[in-house]
């Protein structure tokens, strides 16, 4: 990896930090105006490893990776392990409070929209409770 991912890495969790923390409150509006600059920040992470992939296979197109770089790249040593597993971790747990904030919201929206149920007419039974419609007993009656 090239220096100039590991700027691009913690500007991305930064960014996912501060989202995650506004999800967590319900703070929309908060979580919202993060998602332009998620974006950018996403994208230019993507840009840098790009960058230092094409690099990387200029500077040596014919070898073939040697083992002894792949281990080095698999030991818990691997300086840029610690930020890929954050920013994985964020990343995850991003994933999950948009779901649950999409769950919320359409919920709300259900409530907001939906038409209220027709009320039920008043009427007393006998018992002090209400009575079924169908159920209705005669006020008067009449012997005539």
């Amino acid at each position: 990896m090239s220096a100039s991912i590991i700027p691009a890495m913690q500007r991305l969790i930064a960014i996912l930090e501060a989202e995650n923390s506004a999800l967590e409150e319900a703070r929309i509006p908060d979580a919202l105006a993060l998602l332009p600059e998620k974006q950018d920040a996403a994208r230019t992470l993507e840009q840098e490893v790009s960058a230092a992939n094409d690099r990387r296979e200029n500077l040596c197109p014919c070898c073939p990776e040697d083992d002894e770089a792949v281990a080095r790249e698999d030991s818990p040593a691997f300086p840029y392990r610690d930020l890929l597993e954050q920013m994985t971790e964020l990343g995850n747990r991003n994933g999950e409070l948009l779901q649950r904030a999409i769950t919320a919201q359409k919920r709300v929206i259900e409530l907001l929209t939906s038409t209220p149920m027709t009320a039920q007419p008043q009427n007393y039974g006998n018992q002090g409770g209400y009575a079924p419609v169908t159920d209705r007993p005669a006020l008067f009656v009449s012997k005539v």
